[in-house]
């Protein structure tokens, strides 16, 4: 459903706060409407460059767990998801997102509260309207769990190129940094 390589472009926009909320995307779109959750896919892919960096995998091409979703509120599309691990992640503490079916990935996420969130990335997709999205990396037990969000059905702020050189950059207690880093041209 999203065959894309990530490349940075930190949002421009003057109130981009609903993009970086901490917590539950999903619970936030249930506030204004009904939220239903169908499933693309979910199973083994090959690694994209990016997400092997972002994991820590050695290289392109090794598998890792892929789930992708289309959130629905009111019936419409309002977020494409893809969730990413490792085999030791879902082998591991990221194991239920084996078995989480039509169920949103925050009925997994935000239970538990030794999981870590990492500070979000953004960029454009190439996509019809190219829509603005995020991803970020959480951590529990030292594995990580790559969530990326399309906003596709949502009137988000807008998404591009800062003029000035930023850095964010978040670490954890007792887990490793994300290894992501937003930096703008």
């Amino acid at each position: 459903m999203l065959p894309l390589t990530w490349i940075l472009a930190p949002p421009i926009a003057t109130d981009t706060r609903p993009m970086r909320q901490p917590g539950s995307l999903t619970a936030r779109l249930a506030r204004s409407g009904t939220v239903s959750v169908d499933v693309r896919f979910s199973g083994w892919q090959a690694a994209r460059h990016d997400e092997a960096a972002a994991l820590g995998l050695p290289r392109a091409g090794q598998r890792v767990y892929v789930r992708e979703v289309c959130v629905r509120r009111n019936g419409a599309p309002a977020v494409l998801a893809r969730s990413v691990t490792t085999r030791g992640g879902i082998y591991g503490p990221w194991k239920g997102l084996r078995t989480l079916g039509r169920k949103p990935l925050a009925a997994l996420l935000w239970t538990d509260p030794r999981i870590c969130r990492g500070p979000f990335e953004f960029t454009r997709l190439p996509l019809g309207t190219q829509p603005p999205a995020r991803r970020s990396c959480f951590w529990l037990d030292g594995r990580p769990l790559i969530v990326m969000e399309a906003f596709v059905g949502l009137p988000w702020p807008a998404v591009g190129w800062l003029p000035r050189q930023r850095r964010w950059r978040a670490t954890c207690r007792n887990q490793r940094t994300t290894g992501f880093q937003i930096t703008t041209a």
